[in-house]
């Protein structure tokens, strides 16, 4: 089995501990001294503070280490063939499609397919000479003339509601979400605390290519057992759950027990509608078992009023939003548990992990700003003749 193999001077910082030494300084504010006894170099002892210094002020955090010069760090040099960097390109084009692709993704890629065993960082060199960077992904979705068509007759249908009938209209703008946990690998867990779901490898010039466009993947290929699945909605009284459900999509059967027990309506009633006894209008997407007979049948007989977003435009969904803020919230939660080396929560400590943040008067005011922020993408969406608008 061919093995290529990188060596860090033996005195040095992994690249775990470089940013263990950042945290300890941006986050906890410790002195050089005191952050050179919480770290350890590749022999298991404590480096200097003068070391630690050097670490902190050559940081690069673009890169998540410290840019050393190869020549002078005690590196040998990588050997890649020609035929392995072919492959490790069409495996990053490939996979970035599927999942968050990073370099510790394509290292285990390689070691499994081809029995090449090498470090993460020699995938990231090869990358980089190919000119593949750790980007965001393009965050606009591309339309076609039909498409952009819906997105401006439903925004100037909404623009033409006053402030009043608007709030009385909007009894709730309701979506699912995927939250993920951690992963346990400690490089894996530190970029998904620091990046989240957002970063690509890809060229400059791709920002905008259609297919790397839109929503994540990330959610979908994460492990069950790695993944909170919510439904929830949002209006001008605030955010309240509709229900936490135990597969990725929720299914037809969840949905139809919901409605029929009343759980949608005391969702709704949770949030102080301008009606308090209905009709209420749901502006959601487009998902199969919304449409279904039976649900809609329910609906009238209980008072809902469906208003469905165009097609592909979480833009027009407010709740969308919400979940972004959500996301960046338990992220920073996440991080801190990372820097303090406490172990990934398990599912249900995860789960209560959320419950706690969606119950805050900080999430409530989020989500009440947000849903009057409506008219505003509304007026953007007009203005730019239906294209994707930022957020």
């Amino acid at each position: 089995m061919p093995l290529v193999t990188e060596m860090v001077h033996p005195r040095g910082l992994s690249f775990v501990m470089q940013r263990k030494v950042v945290m300890l300084r941006d986050v906890k504010h410790m002195s050089f001294p005191d952050i050179a006894l919480e770290v350890r170099n590749l022999q298991g002892e404590n480096p200097t503070a003068q070391c630690v210094s050097d670490y902190y002020d050559k940081f690069n955090a673009r890169l998540g280490r410290t840019r050393s010069k190869y020549d002078k760090c005690g590196r040998k040099a990588w050997k890649f063939t020609h035929e392995t960097k072919s492959w490790i390109i069409k495996e990053l084009l490939k996979l970035r499609k599927e999942c968050v692709c990073t370099s510790v993704t394509l290292q285990h890629a390689l070691a499994r397919e081809r029995g090449i065993k090498v470090s993460s960082s020699g995938v990231r060199k090869v990358l980089k000479e190919k000119g593949y960077k750790w980007l965001k992904r393009s965050g606009k979705r591309v339309y076609s003339k039909k498409d952009k068509a819906a997105r401006v007759r439903f925004a100037k249908a909404l623009l033409r509601l006053t402030n009043p009938e608007l709030r009385e209209k909007l009894s709730l703008s309701m979506d699912g979400v995927v939250l993920t946990m951690p992963p346990q690998d400690a490089t894996a867990r530190y970029n998904y605390c620091r990046f989240g779901e957002d970063h690509i490898y890809r060229l400059p010039s791709e920002a905008m290519k259609p297919d790397l466009a839109g929503g994540d993947a990330y959610g979908k290929q994460a492990a069950l057992a790695r993944c909170v699945p919510l439904w929830g909605g949002i209006s001008a009284g605030g955010f309240a759950v509709v229900c936490f459900h135990k597969s990725k999509k929720l299914q037809v059967e969840e949905w139809l027990t919901l409605l029929r027990s009343g759980g949608l309506k005391k969702t709704i009633k949770s949030l102080r509608p301008v009606k308090a006894t209905g009709p209420w209008h749901i502006l959601c997407d487009n998902e199969s078992f919304l449409h279904e007979k039976q649900a809609n049948k329910l609906y009238a007989k209980v008072g809902f009023k469906m208003w469905h977003c165009p097609p592909r435009s979480p833009d027009l969904n407010p709740v969308e939003l919400f979940w972004a803020w959500l996301r960046r919230k338990l992220r920073a939660l996440d991080l801190k548990d990372a820097i303090a080396d406490r172990p990934v929560l398990g599912k249900m400590a995860y789960t209560q992990r959320v419950r706690r943040v969606l119950k805050t008067k900080k999430a409530q005011t989020t989500a009440k700003n947000i849903a009057l922020r409506l008219k505003k993408a509304c007026r953007l969406v007009v203005k730019s003749g239906g294209a994707a608008i930022k957020g």
